[in-house]
């Protein structure tokens, strides 16, 4: 027995001296000297089992980590600004997100817009979007297939100054062979201050 616990107490110190793998989770300890585990990092790890060659693993390939906005964003340009970035997804990747973004215009004039910008061409991101400010209308798709900043809503009309509205963003993402980070982007016309309020936020849905 106490040549057990020596051989525990042996292991667990030069598991402390053996620094970290930057990709692997915070809490996973790695065991064996063989296998690997290189996931995107901020991925979820779904499946972990240990055999005789070491670790082995299966990454979902959806970043866990939702992107929050703590402070307002706020834009009175015409011109589209990045409100947040999601996590870099992996090449060859297909899977789906929403975005939640509550906003407020402070003049009736203004009329925010969103739009979605990705750093490399995706085969396809399917996109709808639903505001609050009308009827429900069934979606119609903004298709994108490449890293142009495209509006996925559109001029959307504030009717009274510096009261909250709500922008549902609903995408399906089929990534090409290369990584990307999609980020989210926003504009207003017109005299007002679009301002996206904290508590907003955008995640992939795992």
């Amino acid at each position: 027995m106490k040549k057990l616990l020596s051989l525990f107490a042996a292991a667990a110190l030069l598991c402390a001296m053996i620094p970290a793998d930057a990709q692997v989770p915070p809490g996973l300890m790695r065991f064996g000297t063989t296998g690997a585990f290189a996931p995107q990092v901020g991925n979820c790890l779904s499946i972990m089992a240990m055999n005789s060659s070491g670790q082995v693993a299966t990454d979902s390939q959806v970043p866990c980590s939702p992107s929050i906005i703590t402070v307002a964003y706020t834009n009175a340009t015409t011109s589209f600004t990045p409100i947040l970035s999601l996590a870099p997804v992996q090449g060859s990747t297909a899977l789906r997100g929403e975005c939640t973004l509550t906003y407020q215009d402070s003049s009736t004039s203004g009329t925010a817009t969103f739009a979605i910008g990705l750093s490399a061409a995706p085969t396809n991101l399917w996109v709808t979007s639903t505001p609050t400010t009308g009827t429900f209308v069934a979606p119609t798709f903004t298709t994108i297939t490449s890293t142009t900043i495209t509006a996925v809503t559109s001029a959307l009309v504030t009717t009274t100054a510096n009261a909250p509205y709500q922008a549902y963003l609903s995408f399906s993402l089929v990534n090409g062979t290369a990584p990307t980070t999609l980020t989210v982007y926003a504009q207003t016309n017109g005299t007002g201050t679009v301002s996206v309020l904290p508590g907003s936020a955008c995640s992939y849905i795992v």
